[in-house]
């Protein structure tokens, strides 16, 4: 790797983390029979997941994550600290660091591409919505059930609230994804 790569792919990942923080200024909609709010903070990890792959998406994950750990406001709403990293939203936090080892796996398996070929926006789509549906409501809501004593299938098919707009963001960071990886074809 030589130092102009690496230098970009530092750049690319202050960038990531950059949008991450942004998107987390923007509050969360509380829901009132979940204490898990509606926030878009998720659209800007979904992107991480399309565009970083799974090495350097692990990597401003795990960086971002450190962050909200050592308190600094990094989480929807400018929650930060190890409070909020233990409370009712955290499973749905630690499914963020997994989400793009996850996504880039299941590319591999479900669909066969090798060296992190870029998948076709119907797969994309695909693969969002596994990680999304399984992996995030499947760990927030087995936290919520270990650490609020919530009944695991009731809070995780309370999780269907969050369906359209996920739907949504997943639909929106796959048409920056795919309009962003054209234009690098150029």
């Amino acid at each position: 790797m030589t130092p102009k790569s690496r230098l970009q792919d530092l750049t690319k990942g202050a960038v990531f983390v950059a949008l991450l923080i942004v998107f987390a200024m923007i509050p969360g909609i509380p829901l009132g029979f979940l204490p898990v709010p509606i926030v878009l903070q998720n659209l800007a990890v979904m992107l991480v997941v399309l565009i970083l792959g799974p090495k350097r998406g692990t990597m401003v994950m795990a960086v971002f994550f450190l962050l909200a750990a050592v308190g600094l406001p990094v989480l929807s709403g400018g929650r930060g600290g190890l409070a909020v990293l233990t409370g009712p939203t955290a499973g749905y936090i630690w499914a963020w660091l997994l989400l793009p080892s996850v996504y880039w796996l299941l590319n591999r398996w479900v669909f066969g591409h090798r060296n992190l070929a870029q998948p076709a926006w119907w797969q994309s789509v695909i693969l969002l919505i596994i990680v999304d549906l399984i992996l995030n409501f499947g760990l927030g809501a087995a936290w919520l059930h270990f650490n609020q004593g919530l009944g695991f299938w009731s809070v995780y098919w309370a999780n269907m609230v969050f369906v359209p707009g996920d739907l949504l963001k997943i639909a929106l960071a796959v048409f920056l994804d795919q309009a962003l990886w054209r234009a690098s074809q150029h």
